[in-house]
């Protein structure tokens, strides 16, 4: 009941800075100001990703009846007595349930316009199943015929897809998913204005787009302070977060899943390597991967772009857990021994090779936002985008294809802390002629430290457009 009081609070207590969610913000507003019948929504998304920060804000800005209800991990009847007390401290009603009927017909009562969001709902297909079913009868006889919102909000994503997808999920039909993400680069860097262009890539590709971890690396001056105190230190306060993700998730043999997303970390991206180093039998393995994948949203597949199927790889999506798994969990018996300024010098010599996979991502989202629109004289216009390589090591960071008008960008990207020289631009030239793609070339090379002179030299004749990282700063600034 105390963690429940604490909830109850909800719209009275301080809250952190809101940020972004834009589009999920608006879809909201949208469904809520044209509510004809009942809404269902079912709003889920990893731990900690802001779901629930997302709903306050929405709720605060509606004027209409409106009732948040936790749901606790305890026995029905505190369920039910958590919803009275609820019922009493946001709409000033005095109301005692025995049934979950009760609550439903307290729930037939509510005015037009109403909403009502029940957060962690995942908990009732342990503590109280049953309660799904009566939402599922009561929303048809009834409920779906009022013009009121009922937001499902809730953290296990597996759990929660069981409940909307295929015909047997309970709301299969009935309710519309609203998946959040953790922040884009684009949204993080609003979190971060007192950072260079140069710092902002860095904590991105260490913390990701998750807010929570986010707003915990706040008070730090640079990315090392920030692992150290949070990641390193014995009882960091993000020191375990993969392992109670693994937890929350209830997902067995974490054993397993751990060896598996440490082999994708340290660059055992197909399955044959990942089977050769977590010695997991082949027959095993993939209905491992494809949970960390639908269960998780952690694990995904890619294919090289203009390239074949079969060589396809697979990455973690999320920054810190790829991080995690790769600088972390390898030391961890280092850590134990509160040896954590060995571990951090580690990550420090090879946080340039890290954060430059990152950093191409990002440019990938940089051009994404650009689409129809030129930077630098370049038309930004492409149906796909992605990175190409092939069996003998050639690897090209961005590909972008426009199939309709037969053109292609190339590119590559450099995270490096000295301008680069022009034998990456011949290299760039040379790799393109690798691509079986038929139609215009344009070429670009992003380098986080610019370029020689005799760089900038071969790309002028070569027709490669140069772009700094100063440049790519101005085009988001320009985007907020």
């Amino acid at each position: 009941m105390e963690s429940f009081i604490k909830k109850c609070a909800f719209f009275t207590r301080m809250s952190s800075e809101f940020y972004n969610r834009k589009d999920e913000m608006r879809l909201l507003q949208q469904k809520y100001s044209s509510l004809s019948k009942g809404v269902l929504l079912v709003v889920y998304g990893r731990r900690r990703v802001g779901k629930t920060e997302l709903i306050k804000e929405f709720m605060k800005k509606c004027t209409a009846k409106k009732l948040y209800i936790y749901v606790d991990l305890s026995s029905k009847q505190e369920i039910l007595n958590s919803f009275s007390l609820a019922i009493l401290e946001q709409l000033g009603e005095s109301r005692r349930f025995g049934t979950f009927d009760q609550l439903f017909d307290f729930f037939d009562e509510m005015p037009d316009r109403s909403i009502i969001a029940f957060d962690e709902f995942q908990r009732f297909l342990n503590v109280a199943p049953e309660f799904v079913t009566k939402l599922q009868n009561r929303w048809d006889s009834s409920l779906k015929n009022k013009k009121i919102m009922m937001l499902l909000v809730g953290s296990s994503i597996g759990m929660m897809q069981r409940l909307i997808q295929g015909r047997a999920g309970a709301l299969y039909g009935r309710a519309t998913p609203i998946k959040i993400s953790p922040f884009r680069y684009v949204d993080f860097r609003l979190m971060f204005t007192n950072l260079s262009e140069e710092q902002r890539v860095e904590r991105f590709a260490v913390f990701g787009g998750t807010p929570h971890y986010l707003e915990k690396t706040k008070p730090f001056k640079t990315t090392l302070d920030a692992i150290s105190a949070l990641v390193l230190k014995k009882g960091g306060e993000l020191s375990e977060e993969p392992k109670l993700l693994m937890e929350y998730e209830n997902m067995r043999v974490h054993a397993t899943y751990n060896s598996i997303l440490h082999a994708i970390a340290s660059g055992k991206e197909i399955l044959k390597k990942m089977q050769d180093f977590t010695k997991i039998p082949s027959n095993s393995l993939m209905p491992y991967v494809q949970k960390l994948d639908l269960l998780l949203d952690l694990v995904g597949k890619h294919d090289p772009l203009l390239g074949k199927e079969r060589l396809g790889r697979y990455a973690i999506r999320d920054n810190f857990f790829k991080f995690w798994y790769r600088f972390v969990f390898s030391n961890q018996t280092a850590l134990q021994l509160g040896n954590d300024k060995l571990v951090l010098t580690a990550i420090e010599q090879d946080l340039n090779s890290y954060v430059g996979h990152i950093f191409e991502d990002i440019i990938k989202e940089f051009l994404i936002l650009h689409l129809h629109s030129k930077i630098k004289g370049i038309d930004i216009n492409f149906d796909a985008i992605g990175n190409w390589w092939d069996r003998n090591g050639n690897e090209i960071d961005i590909v972008a294809t426009n199939h309709k008008d037969k053109k292609v960008l190339v590119g590559e990207v450099k995270w490096n802390n000295k301008p680069i020289d022009a034998a990456v631009a011949y290299e760039l030239i040379e790799k393109a002629k690798l691509l079986p793609f038929h139609g215009q070339y344009t070429y670009l090379i992003v380098s986080k430290a610019g370029f020689t002179e005799k760089c900038v030299s071969a790309m002028k004749s070569l027709n490669i457009t140069p772009i700094t990282l100063q440049e790519v700063e101005i085009c988001f600034n320009k985007l907020q």
